[in-house]
């Protein structure tokens, strides 16, 4: 009881240390996870770059995972970037005085029941308030706010992606090394239970992160093919979008439809009213459809295969994840979840609720 206690004790005291470090834990930790991911570069890059009896070492090897993260980072931005900004760029050019005409017309039955149930005041119209939040958003101004932001926010980043990729590095040329860390500050006769619980956990990180890759591929060219083949502009934007969107639990779904939505209408702002109809209604309907085969073939496999929890628990994990770190907690919580699982499991199987919530980990 004592020996549990102290236990108790200790992880809450490493917790309040890690909250206090956040940002070098949580760099510690992407890199740990980066490091998972990197692991098959690594091999494929010993393996392959050789010349007669010379091959390539460890230190080579992790500079080209490097490389290619950097890459694979650099190739997105630049495929996605300049649309997205050509796309604010138009919209902050919208005549929306224009365009709040334009929608009276097609508002004007919606705006009577409205108006009757008080959702809109007094000589107020949809077509107006729409033009109001339009351009309070989309001014001409937008771009060069958030360029301006993004500079004064760019020393922050600078030094998280300098931090990971020093990090990132070490760990890459010594998978042990992230094993050697923590080992230095846990008891020498609780080493083997924390290399074994360190182990387990990587192996179903691995899985997790494997399976989120393929998850987010799939649902990303299922929304793209789709809408291209439907004729809706932006398909692969869209489709992008609600694949990286889709990584958040339950509403993630709900924000590449209103995102998709969005880059549709931005598309048709300063056309017909009825034109952009049939375009909304492929976009919404095509998520949906998406989301419902991932909900019932893709993310089942994925949670069978990793976490190995029940979706009940899943659910109730994802709010306490977004009641204490809103859409960041949703993202990570899963996999902190396992994490967490596979310590208890391996220090307090003693107790009941923990044998119940990790009876499905394999050892």
């Amino acid at each position: 009881m004592i020996r549990n206690l102290l236990w108790i004790l200790g992880i809450v005291a490493a917790l309040a240390v890690g909250y206090y470090f956040a940002d070098i834990v949580a760099y510690v930790l992407i890199a740990w996870v980066l490091s998972m991911l990197g692991a098959p570069l690594m091999v494929f890059f010993r393996r392959r770059i050789r010349f007669r009896n010379w091959r390539l070492g460890e230190a080579g090897a992790a500079a080209l995972t490097l490389i290619s993260f950097y890459l694979i980072l650099a190739g997105v931005l630049f495929l996605f970037v300049p649309t997205i900004v050509g796309q604010a760029r138009h919209l902050a050019s919208v005549n929306y005085e224009e365009l709040g005409q334009k929608l009276q017309g097609p508002f004007a039955d919606l705006d009577s029941w409205l108006h009757e149930w008080a959702l809109l005041e007094p000589g107020q119209s949809l077509g107006n308030r729409s033009q109001e939040i339009l351009s309070e958003y989309f001014k001409p101004t937008m771009v060069g706010d958030f360029l301006g932001g993004l500079i004064s926010t760019a020393g922050s980043l600078v030094v998280a992606l300098g931090s990971i990729t020093f990090i990132l590095f070490f760990f890459l040329k010594n998978d042990s090394l992230f094993m050697d860390i923590v080992l230095s500050i846990v008891p020498d006769k609780q080493e083997r239970q924390v290399r074994h619980a360190v182990k387990r956990s990587s192996i179903m990180l691995t899985r997790y992160f494997d399976g989120l890759v393929i998850q987010t591929a799939s649902f990303t060219t299922l929304v793209a093919v789709t809408l291209w083949i439907l004729g809706v502009p932006n398909a692969l934007l869209i489709g992008v979008m609600a694949g990286l969107l889709n990584i958040i639990p339950y509403v993630g779904p709900l924000l590449g439809i209103v995102v998709g939505c969005f880059f549709t209408i931005s598309h048709y702002i300063e056309s017909d009213f009825a034109l952009m109809v049939a375009p909304l209604i492929k976009v919404v309907l095509t998520i949906q459809a998406v989301q419902i085969l991932d909900n019932n073939f893709i993310g089942p496999y994925i949670m069978s295969n990793s976490v190995k929890a029940h979706p009940l628990e899943i659910f109730i994990v994802t709010l306490i994840a977004a009641k204490l770190g809103g859409v960041v907690g949703m993202i990570i919580g899963i996999p902190v979840y396992t994490v967490l699982r596979v310590i208890a499991r391996e220090f307090f199987s003693e107790f009941k609720l923990v044998r119940r919530l990790t009876g499905s980990l394999e050892d």
